[in-house]
């Protein structure tokens, strides 16, 4: 019965997820920022007298940094293999419905740009390319998740102030370094209740919901189970069936609640801080 229910799931998760192109859209307004910007730093790069090893290193970076596109909106199949997998706990479905939900790649993408432009500084501390570098990272780090990268965000900017004070990227990272940012980190803490990632990056009306999901899941458990307790000398699969599916999908609930909940809190705090910077790179246009 278990094998059956997983392949029923996996099989309507598939065309549900199938129905979507993975390709980025040509009106995608937030690919073609990012491709602009991407030819704007490649002209800085050349100009640079970099050496030829800085200068893709660096650039390699950069692809990944800017690595945008608007949000696709997760497909129904997603959800689906969500579910299944929080009900069947089989890892093939896990693994499946992080597959097909496309965004969760700008995610990582950030991470792949600072380990990049570290391993630049650190095999060439003096490289010309090192104030455009620091600048790029002390963006990057505000999306930066993965543990054991060597630097912060204010550090990245504090170098340049300190360090560079007379290069033409000083006065930018001077402000940059005071606007406001979300961590995601911070939103993994929070989304141990679910909601309050979302609340915590800005969308509170997102996280209103998420915690009104997760509250009624938490009744749809507590309340058989108390019921299940005090008729515990009498309890009957045939009587008492109600309790029990009940609590059970409430549990289903909780879990794809939970998963969702923290993935899509990355995905707010993201764009809560591209967000900034966007608006920062419109009000600056000679920004690098």
């Amino acid at each position: 019965m278990i094998a059956r229910l997983a392949r029923l799931a996996f099989a309507v998760a598939l065309a549900g997820g199938c129905g979507h192109s993975a390709l980025i859209h040509s009106d995608d307004t937030a690919y073609r920022r990012s491709l602009d910007r991407l030819r704007h730093t490649r002209q800085l790069v050349a100009e640079s007298g970099a050496p030829d090893d800085d200068q893709a290193m660096f650039l390699q970076a950069e692809s990944l940094y800017r690595y945008r596109f608007a949000e696709p909106g997760r497909s129904a199949g997603s959800y689906m293999a969500q579910t299944a997998a929080a009900a069947i706990n089989l890892p093939v479905l896990e693994a499946f419905a992080g597959a097909i939900n496309l965004y969760s790649l700008r995610l990582k993408t950030y991470d792949g740009a600072v380990q990049l432009w570290e391993t630049m500084l650190a095999r060439n501390p003096t490289s010309p390319l090192r104030p455009l570098a620091l600048y790029r990272l002390g963006w990057a780090y505000r999306n930066s998740i993965a543990s054991g990268l060597p630097g912060t965000s204010a550090g990245s900017f504090d170098e340049i102030l300190e360090k560079y004070a007379t290069s033409p990227v000083a006065p930018f990272a001077a402000q940059a370094r005071r606007i406001a940012w979300k961590s995601e980190s911070r939103a993994t803490m929070w989304s141990l209740v679910p909601g309050l990632g979302q609340i915590y990056a800005g969308e509170v009306r997102n996280g209103l919901v998420r915690l009104t999901i997760a509250l009624a899941a938490d009744a749809m458990i507590v309340v058989p189970s108390v019921i299940a307790y005090q008729r515990r000398d009498d309890l009957s699969w045939s009587h008492d069936w109600p309790l029990f599916t009940t609590a059970i999908a409430g549990a289903i609930i909780l879990a794809t609640d939970y998963s969702s909940s923290y993935q899509d809190a990355l995905r707010a705090v993201i764009e809560h801080n591209e967000r900034g910077e966007a608006e920062f790179d419109a009000a600056h246009p000679d920004a690098p």
